[in-house]
């Protein structure tokens, strides 16, 4: 059991690491940049494309309904 305990911990804390070194260095060299145009479908098949919200504010909700 305290093996188990162990081996999750080391784990979780090698996930995180890789996490946080995936991450850009430099946030602001981000700024300005153009998203490149991709598609998306809701859950009714109707298919989203990211251009069509070109100017706005929009916020991806990524979940599974499982």
């Amino acid at each position: 059991m305290m093996l188990k305990k162990a081996v999750s911990s080391a784990i979780a804390l090698f996930a995180l690491s890789a996490l946080l070194l995936a991450q850009p260095k430099n946030l602001e060299a981000l700024k300005g940049k153009t998203v490149p145009d991709f598609r998306l479908r809701d859950l009714d098949g109707k298919v989203y494309r990211f251009s069509q919200f070109r100017g706005k504010v929009v916020l991806l909700n990524f979940w599974s309904p499982y």
